[in-house]
């Protein structure tokens, strides 16, 4: 199966048409079209600023939208293109690893992974950064093949080491955890070991020059983990973490998934738990094979490698993000999305033995090809009919069309207020007409009586006052600023969204 291939285009234009999303920006996604507008100068700085995530990202952001415009379309188009591209590179990584049909069948589960779709939909770096990772893989599988398989000249090899070099490094600065790919990188590396000991100066030299890059990060790095503390993560034990990516990997971000009628919430976990116990079966039953043959067959003792291999890259990245989390938690599904594809190229690789058996091993693959695709496919249905991003634009447009000049919005989180910002100018308001008031963190243990006082002053003289909440617990838990609005002042009017309530509230008397 070749990129030129119509079932490959078609593959192609379907994992484009799967990721396309016109939904109402979020904050985090407001905040990449905010730092990617920055000055050059500043974005620059972001480089070897302590803590920031993501300069690159941004920096790349700012030239796309030099040419194509600021907008939610054009934000999300991004991510997009580098989703459909790592449905190209898992495709590349599985032909290179297990050939035919495991390659088509890897291509196809990334294409309608919903996990995939859904971070594909979305305007941060959680497409770009795996695509660099699994670039830099595939590179490195190029640049330590051996010389009768690559047919490659020296030149070449030296090309598949810079792109190694160059995708790893940009990694870095993509996302703050990408450093985790060196020990996946050296799990193919000695997978490779036959051939790849004879490039171990060059791999030594990408070594060295990969620290380079990542000296500046590992300065604040280094004392901020050893330091440990608190950044806003909550701690999740690693049997949580290991329950939370099996099923967003299998079935998507949606709790209702899979999508299928009259299934109770105890079906639905019946569901889940049985299709992840097939998968499990399906991967070990194709490592024991592969261990079995590999005593007196090449071919799958580099296949069991290459499994373990994948394993590693499933497993580890985790592991090792559970152990950070012991002295600062900072676990999130998507900081580990890029181990995803291992668990599509393993299930590729054992459903493309079971088609290459006769009887009822082979009626089981075909039969667990169509359960896959129904899940997958049910799961990204799932994604759009109930969406869970807050609908920013329509609250925001809802209450301009209502709004009058010099009223008081308040902003529950108060980091809302820069969604706010972006809307009303991509329809042609300007906030100046407005006074924008950030309402008071009040989960540090305010009172009644201190939140009244506070908001007396922050809302005096106004006789028309919004309260715009969204993620409103982050701040507010108690929703003590929901209360005093409904104490203190008269409700007019509501201009509720998903996930973001807005009212209209004017003095009593």
């Amino acid at each position: 199966m070749r990129l030129t291939d119509p079932a490959t285009l078609l593959l192609f234009l379907l994992a484009f048409a799967l990721r396309f999303n016109a939904e109402s920006l979020w904050r985090d996604e407001v905040d990449s079209i905010r730092f990617a507008l920055q000055p050059v100068e500043l974005l620059l700085a972001r480089f070897t600023e302590m803590g920031f995530n993501g300069p690159f990202y941004h920096a790349l952001l700012k030239g796309w939208f030099a040419l194509a415009g600021v907008h939610d379309f054009t934000l999300r188009y991004f991510s997009l293109i580098w989703g459909v591209v790592q449905v190209a590179l898992i495709h590349a990584l599985g032909r290179r690893l297990f050939g035919s049909p495991a390659d088509q069948l890897a291509a196809w589960l990334a294409a309608t992974s919903p996990v995939l779709i859904w971070y594909a939909g979305e305007g941060k770096m959680y497409t770009l950064q795996p695509a660099l990772l699994m670039l830099a893989l595939y590179a490195l599988l190029r640049a330590c093949a051996p010389v009768a398989a690559s047919r490659a000249r020296p030149m070449w090899r030296l090309g598949w080491w810079v792109t190694f070099i160059v995708a790893t490094s940009v990694s870095f600065y993509t996302h703050l955890l990408s450093p985790l790919f060196l020990v996946v990188a050296a799990l193919f590396f000695l997978a490779t070991w036959s051939a790849a000991h004879r490039a171990l100066r060059p791999s030594m030299l990408a070594l060295a020059l990969l620290t380079l890059p990542y000296l500046p990060l590992l300065a604040w790095q280094a004392p901020t983990l050893l330091q440990g503390g608190d950044i806003g993560h909550p701690f999740y034990p690693l049997d949580q973490i290991v329950w939370a990516l099996a099923v967003i990997w299998s079935f998507g971000l949606d709790p209702h998934a899979p999508l299928w009628p009259g299934v109770s919430p105890l079906g639905l976990l019946g569901v889940r738990l049985a299709w992840i116990a097939v998968v499990l079966v399906i991967v070990v039953v194709d490592l024991v094979s592969s261990a079995r043959q590999a005593r007196w067959n090449a071919l799958s003792a580099q296949r069991l490698r290459w499994q373990c291999a994948l394993l590693g890259w499933l497993t580890l990245p985790t592991l090792l993000v559970f152990l950070i989390s012991l002295r600062l938690p900072l676990f999130q599904p998507r900081y580990v999305l890029w181990s995803a594809p291992a668990l599509y190229l393993l299930l590729a690789a054992g459903l493309a033995r079971l088609l290459t058996l006769k009887g009822l091993a082979g009626r089981f693959g075909l039969l667990a090809i169509g359960v896959a695709s129904l899940i997958a496919l049910s799961g990204a249905a799932a994604q759009k009919l109930h969406p869970i991003r807050p609908d920013l634009r329509g609250a925001v447009v809802c209450l301009l069309q209502r709004a009058q000049p010099s009223d008081a919005i308040v902003f529950q989180i108060p980091y809302a207020h820069h969604s706010f910002t972006y809307y009303a100018s991509q329809v042609g308001y300007s906030t100046a007409q407005f006074r924008l008031i950030e309402a008071p963190y009040t989960n540090h243990g305010m009172t009644d009586s201190e939140l009244k006082a506070v908001m007396s002053v922050l809302t005096n003289g106004a006789q028309r006052v919004w309260l715009f909440e969204t993620e409103a617990a982050m701040w507010d838990s108690r929703r003590m600023v929901r209360r005093w609005f409904d104490a203190s002042l008269k409700l007019a009017a509501r201009c509720d969204q998903r996930a973001v309530e807005v009212g209209l509230y004017r003095p009593s008397d």
